[in-house]
């Protein structure tokens, strides 16, 4: 009888330890940054990567617990770091390069569809689709800024920040005036 406790006990603390541990240990990885239509590696995207943590009870918030930005090389090549913390949530991890469309983790654009395929794993190629003339700048702004992570400690991504803003904050600013000047022109006929 004693020894079924002693079993029982053990199974229930390595079942807690297992459930502790759980998100601790993502590794250091390595990719490759290529162009979806010719498969070629693209020198200069930027290349991010966000763990972060909930916190709270109830009325839960996020906090960043660590965030890393590399640019690829002239073989498209990158190494991130890892991140040895308790209780992360799985890393968000986003691509930019002037004229190509951000690539996310968390979602695929335009469609905001859920993205399926990624895992935290070296040697992962991340294909980036070129910017279409159909696309939205001010669609892209969202959809860069949520994966990111913008409201949350954002000095920390500054390189992403300046490589993203110097290629389109005046597209989105002009994109957006229109916008308002075909909206106010429909209001006063």
């Amino acid at each position: 009888m004693k020894n079924k406790k002693v079993i029982i006990t053990s199974i229930i603390i390595a079942a807690l330890l297992a459930g502790y541990v759980k998100g601790c240990a993502y590794l250091p990885i390595t990719g490759t940054v290529v162009d979806a239509e010719t498969g070629k590696p693209i020198e200069g995207a930027v290349v991010l990567v966000e763990w972060t943590i909930k916190k709270g009870i109830g009325d839960k918030h996020t906090e960043s617990v660590k965030v890393a930005e590399v640019l690829t090389d002239k073989d498209g090549k990158f190494d991130l770091p890892g991140c040895y913390r308790s209780f992360v949530e799985k890393p968000d991890l986003a691509v930019y390069k002037k004229g190509f469309v951000t690539w996310s983790s968390r979602n695929i654009f335009p469609t905001w569809e859920n993205r399926k395929d990624f895992q935290w794993a070296s040697n992962n190629r991340y294909m980036l689709e070129k910017f279409k003339t159909t696309y939205s700048y001010t669609d892209h702004y969202m959809f860069t800024t949520g994966a990111i992570n913008s409201t949350i400690d954002s000095e920390r991504k500054q390189l992403f920040f300046k490589m993203y803003s110097v290629a389109e904050e005046d597209k989105v600013i002009k994109e957006q005036n229109e916008k308002d000047q075909k909206r106010m022109k429909g209001q006063t006929k």
